[in-house]
């Protein structure tokens, strides 16, 4: 497993995490395939050993993103489980099915997006974590300066395929990315989001580094979906 975290102040840390001692897009408004599991009632095993080892993992205040990370991809190489789940996400469609989705609290969604299609620059206001499952998901991670006219001086912090046993984590206030397919890197992927909290509770920011501007999300506001 290869683990990426970024936490304010320090720079990724990249490597295998040492052992332990907040979906991105418009994900309630998507125009593809949305469908949910069974909430926080009763889950399927996979999810029910994962929401109690999450919670242990949680219990001590700050969030130790390279347990959280090596438990995400723990989950996402349980392919018996996930399997049947891509099977029925349209693969030249953008896909999402939440699986664990309270009003607050961690929620963790699968999100299938279809080749060359990437996210839409943006922030979450809460910590977060992705792992891919099947396929190579790019993930860019940003620099970002912003200023009160809507410009944002931007620079690629970091930038890597994710694939199979993969993750990646973010903190706020670093935690501007964007991630999805792109050409040549391999199959379109399906990837799990992990969000520490529902981001829609928090006003967040959407950059185009391409114009080098940023606008305001205000709470609730889904924001742009993908890059055109």
């Amino acid at each position: 497993m290869t683990t990426y975290t970024a936490v304010d102040g320090d720079l990724p840390l990249i490597g295998e995490p040492p052992v332990a001692g907040e979906a991105c897009g418009r994900w309630d408004g998507d125009p593809g395939l949305v469908t949910e599991g069974p909430g926080t009632g009763a889950l399927p095993s996979p999810l029910s050993h994962f929401v109690a080892q999450l919670d242990e993992l949680r219990a001590g205040g700050a969030p130790d993103m390279n347990a959280i990370g090596r438990l995400l991809s723990q989950l996402a190489a349980d392919d018996e489980f996930f399997g049947p789940l891509i099977a029925g996400m349209p693969p030249a469609s953008m896909g999402v099915h939440w699986l664990i989705k309270p009003e607050r609290g961690p929620r963790l969604v699968l999100v299938h997006r279809p080749e060359g299609v990437m996210a839409y620059t943006h922030s979450h206001g809460c910590w977060v974590g992705i792992a891919s499952v099947r396929g190579a998901e790019t993930h860019q991670h940003w620099n970002v300066v912003r200023h009160d006219s809507g410009r944002a001086e931007m620079s690629l912090a970091d930038e890597r395929v994710l694939r199979h046993g993969d993750v990646a984590t973010l903190v706020p206030p670093r935690d501007v990315h964007n991630h999805g397919h792109v050409v040549g890197t391999g199959a379109a992927p399906y990837s799990l989001i992990l969000l520490g909290d529902n981001m829609f509770v928090f006003e967040r920011q959407e950059y185009d580094p391409d114009d080098g501007t940023w606008r305001a999300l205000a709470p609730g506001d889904p924001g742009i979906d993908n890059r055109p």
